[in-house]
């Protein structure tokens, strides 16, 4: 913009008001969110547990680990709500039977934070394919049912909850084997995932 040239005795124009700055609400989520995963066997499941204590040593986490149990592997996020849509759940539940049970190994290579999320996880590459493949047939199983899955996919499984940042790097590949999978409803903030089915059951 050229230089404003002011005569003599001629004040400057006033500088505009500052805009008042709003602060955005943060949205609150909503109580339930609906997702497909998948679940090592319970074997498996209770050694990659007991390697929080290890990354924690490693990493100094002091952070929130995740119960043998609820160690999972997002397969397809199907939104949140504020009631548990029956019907929604109906059709999920009727597209997942229709896939076969999950039979392969899974290997993570790598463990990083996800920032956003204050998380500690562990993912992978070359060890994944099998998984993403499996997630690729519910997927079209849940298309055909008439649902919206997401096309995105980053296998990892959540370790602990932490604020402390760590970068993605290699670790010793932790193998498991695929038990199961589930559709859970996650009361948000209560720390409760309900199975609403489960294949094999």
């Amino acid at each position: 913009m050229p230089e404003q040239l002011l005569l003599p005795g001629i004040d400057p124009p006033p500088r505009p008001l500052p805009r008042p700055r709003t602060k955005a609400r943060r949205k609150e989520p909503l109580p339930h969110t609906l997702f497909l995963a998948i679940f090592p066997n319970a074997e498996d499941a209770a050694s990659i547990a007991a390697l929080t204590t290890q990354f924690d040593d490693q990493h100094s986490l002091k952070g929130t680990p995740v119960d043998a149990h609820r160690l999972h592997v997002t397969l397809h996020d199907l939104g949140g709500y504020d009631a548990v849509p029956r019907r929604k759940v109906q059709t999920a539940l009727e597209a997942a039977a229709t896939v076969a049970p999950p039979s392969f190994h899974v290997a993570f290579d790598q463990a990083m934070t996800y920032a956003n999320a204050k998380a500690f996880v562990l993912c992978g590459e070359e060890g994944v394919a099998e998984l993403a493949d499996f997630r690729q047939r519910l997927g079209e199983a849940l298309a055909d049912a008439g649902l919206k899955p997401e096309r995105s996919f980053t296998p990892h499984m959540t370790l602990a909850y932490t604020r402390r940042k760590v970068e993605k790097h290699a670790i010793a590949p932790v193998r498991w084997t695929a038990g199961s999978f589930a559709l859970i409803d996650s009361h948000v903030g209560e720390g409760v995932h309900e199975v609403l089915g489960r294949w094999p059951a």
